[in-house]
């Protein structure tokens, strides 16, 4: 039975009891209240039988004296209201009305003094000075009604003994009543201590104890120690217990896949070729792989609750306290190139990177650090390469793109119209070529920090005048249409690297433009930043491609390759604009043209 309905069981059993024993004690106080009704009543009763009597003795004895005694006032102790006697004996009657012997006796003296009365009257009426005459007269009378008067003064003495034993009786029964009264208030408190025992033993016992199960199993649960057995019962704790023993359970095989899935990572990380290093929740370290140690010359035990930095050389933000720092936020996404130190304070260029992990419940730092030695170095030969390709081809590129230009226009002699197009066509791949080159240069320079902005304040009409004009010729060889709006507005930026941006951006929204379609550029200012964007009306770029064309050697897939590109043009101003501490994307939707923007401070203005 649930603990709602044991609850109401016991209420309503203990409101029942409760209602019985305030009836039983309304029953004694109803009867009390009739005992008292009845003593009062047999007061009555012998008050008015000892006066009838006592009227009787009066009346016979005035009788037996009225012939002796007849004195001035003699007769005055036997003056009695002519309607007294008839009330006593009416009160009487009605009182004995459920004793038929008493009741009879009262009828009989009725009629006694019914034939006594016209003599004992004549004692008020009759005075001393009477005639001898009259007291023959009077004697007579008092010789016939003798016989009856002492008849009279007998009926009264036996009714006088009836209501005796009436009042006998009634302190006995008013006793028996007492005793009745104060057993059933002893019982009734008995029985309410008892319930009140009984409620308290069944909370205890089947409440009480159980909550003490229930917290003591928490307990346990806390502990990670064996629960005690489920409870019994269908009530509502019972109910409780078994969840509770259900969760543990399920808690208890979470643990154990918890604590499995944590060995495997442990096992994971130690087993793995590169170096980690995991962090506990206040950026200590927790854990190192044996490459670390062979990396950095350190034993775990060294390393072990010591601090990240303790690895890299100082003044490196990312490190300094990582994870929790700002400048470490950016490595949760991306590597970060670093230089740790060895134990013996070798410096090692390394990729930083770090990654939030859960473990037994805990997040956890893992920290991935990368031997860049090597990608160093072929950075290092990329870049002589670059160099040299660029050195050693673009000057010999440049020499022959003007010969052929001079030979097609004839400089040189006449060619014919053949030649013409085909030396053209060598002038265009050749300047691709130069392109390239630059592109790659560019890029490499990007990527190795080393490439120069020169930031002063520059007008921004002047910059989109002079993108304009570079790709004018370009524009018009693909019948496109260049829009700009003017704009007073000044910006402290580098104006050669901008140009080469907007440059680039109109070269693309052209050379995928329809002919006979405008491209435009707008100007809008905010409070900390211009936006400058190119709108073209091409045949726009899928939203899962908007980030992908920004990286180098990509291009949108789908679109047609043989209008030209290199894949680095795009990378190239993400590369700009990041040094101007910008932004650059685009929006766009497929077959619906492309926005390309990019974003410059104007906090930057302020502060030159």
């Amino acid at each position: 039975m649930s603990l709602a309905k044991q609850g109401i069981l016991l209420v309503t059993v203990f409101l029942l009891y409760e209602v019985g024993f305030i009836g039983t004690l309304a029953w004694l106080l109803a009867q009390a209240e009739v005992e008292g009704a009845k003593q009062e009543f047999n007061r009555q009763l012998s008050e008015k039988t000892d006066r009838l009597m006592l009227i009787g003795y009066d009346r016979g004895d005035s009788v037996g004296r009225y012939s002796r005694i007849l004195e001035s006032g003699a007769t005055q102790g036997t003056a009695v209201s002519a309607t007294e006697v008839p009330s006593l004996i009416a009160w009487l009657k009605d009182a004995f009305n459920d004793r038929p012997q008493a009741k009879a006796l009262v009828e009989k003296i009725e009629r006694e003094v019914a034939i006594c009365a016209p003599v004992t009257n004549d004692l008020q009426d009759n005075s001393p000075g009477l005639s001898a005459q009259a007291r023959r007269e009077w004697s007579q009378k008092r010789e016939k009604i003798q016989p009856v008067v002492n008849q009279l003064l007998l009926d009264s003495r036996e009714l006088n003994k009836i209501t005796k034993i009436v009042d006998s009786d009634a302190p006995h029964q008013e006793r028996q009543k007492r005793e009745l009264t104060v057993k059933v208030l002893l019982v009734g408190m008995l029985i309410n201590v008892l319930a009140v025992l009984a409620i308290a033993f069944l909370v205890i016992s089947r409440i009480t104890s159980k909550l003490d199960v229930l917290t003591d199993n928490t307990v346990r649960l806390k502990e990670n120690r064996e629960l005690r057995p489920p409870l019994d019962g269908n009530d509502e704790i019972s109910a409780v217990d078994a969840i509770f023993h259900d969760t543990a359970e399920a808690l208890r095989q979470e643990m154990l896949v918890l604590k499995a899935g944590e060995q495997r990572i442990r096992a994971l990380i130690e087993s793995m070729p590169v170096s980690i290093v995991l962090l506990d929740t206040a950026g200590a370290i927790e854990l190192v792989n044996d490459c670390v140690e062979s990396l950095f010359n350190y034993s775990s035990h060294q390393l072990l609750g010591k601090r990240l930095s303790r690895l890299f050389i100082p003044g490196q933000a990312v490190v300094d306290g990582a994870p929790h720092s700002p400048q470490s936020q950016n490595a949760f996404k991306h590597s970060v190139e670093l230089t740790a130190m060895k134990k013996d304070g070798e410096h090692l260029p390394v990729d930083f990177m770090l990654a939030e992990i859960q473990l037994a419940g805990e997040s956890k730092t893992l920290v991935i650090i990368l031997d860049a030695t090597e990608k160093y170095k072929v950075r290092k030969l990329r870049q002589d390469f670059v160099f040299m390709v660029r050195s050693e081809l673009k000057e010999p590129l440049t020499k022959v793109s003007s010969f052929l230009a001079k030979f097609a226009d004839g400089a040189l002699g006449e060619i014919s119209e053949e030649g013409t197009i085909t030396t053209r066509a060598m002038q265009q791949n050749i300047e691709r070529l130069i392109v390239l080159l630059n592109d790659l240069f560019d890029l490499e320079k990007l990527e190795a920090g080393t490439i120069e902005i020169e930031p002063v304040v520059i007008s921004l009409s002047s910059v989109i005048e002079k993108s304009i004009n570079a790709v004018a010729m370009f524009a018009e060889q693909h019948h496109v249409k260049i829009e700009s709006v003017g704009t007073d507005l000044r910006l402290y930026a580098d104006s050669n690297r901008l140009v080469q941006v907007l440059v680039n951006l109109l070269s693309n929204a052209v050379k995928f433009s329809p002919q006979h379609s405008v491209v435009s550029i707008s100007v809008k200012q905010f409070e900390s930043d211009v936006e400058i964007a190119v709108v073209d009306r091409g045949p726009g770029i899928p939203p899962s491609q908007a980030e992908v064309i920004f990286q180098a050697y990509r291009q949108v897939e789908g679109q047609d390759v043989k209008k030209g590109g290199t894949g680095l043009g795009l990378a190239i101003c993400q590369s700009i604009i990041d040094a101007h501490a910008g932004q650059i994307g685009v929006t766009s939707e497929a077959g619906n043209g492309s926005v390309f923007w990019f974003k410059l401070p104007l906090t930057k203005l302020e502060e030159a």
